[in-house]
């Protein structure tokens, strides 16, 4: 996987995308972003090996795609499960012992934050690929705090996740047209 891109067609003629970087040890960032013609050979270059998020125009074209609420709820469930792990963790320790301190997890957004971009047709697909990004980065330090308690660590293994369990729900990889 190379990524995510965030794709839109706010106007029949336009496709909008934003590119999304994301993997171990990197900090999800906003990597690039493109206005082109709708018929330009170049948006299936752009897409393909990455994980899609498409706005509800552009699904009309592009499909499905990976869906940026159901990341949220994931990192939500997963942080749920930690919790519950680390509640299980300190229960199983003698009362001396019960003083760990809890995770203290990053702020999750459940919904993207209006944004306006510099060419009035990117801003939808800003809105979305921030909100992607800024998910990701509290991912990032989700994983971050759970490798450095071992009890956590195993669920989910010793390695950084790149994305949090079961997201996305089914294979969203754009592949070359």
């Amino acid at each position: 996987m190379r990524g995510i891109v965030v794709i839109d067609q706010p106007v029949e003629d336009r496709v909008v995308g934003w590119h999304v970087n994301v993997g171990e040890g990197l900090e999800s960032t906003m990597a690039g972003a493109w206005v082109l013609p709708s018929d330009d050979d170049r948006i299936a270059r752009l897409l393909v090996g990455r994980i899609m998020v498409p706005t509800e125009k552009a699904s009309v074209r592009f499909g499905r795609g990976a869906d940026a609420a159901a990341l949220a709820v994931a990192i939500v469930a997963e942080t749920s499960a930690l919790d519950a792990a680390f509640a299980a963790h300190v229960a199983s320790l003698p009362s001396s012992k019960r003083s760990l301190v809890s995770p203290r997890w990053p702020r999750i957004p459940t919904r993207p934050r209006p944004e306006t971009a510099g060419d009035p047709l990117a801003s939808d697909a800003l809105t979305l690929a921030r909100w992607v990004a800024e998910l990701l980065t509290a991912w990032d330090r989700i994983e971050k705090e759970r490798l450095t308690r071992p009890f956590l660590a195993v669920r989910g293994g010793e390695a950084t996740r790149a994305l949090p369990p079961g997201w996305p729900a089914v294979s969203c990889l754009a592949q070359a047209a």
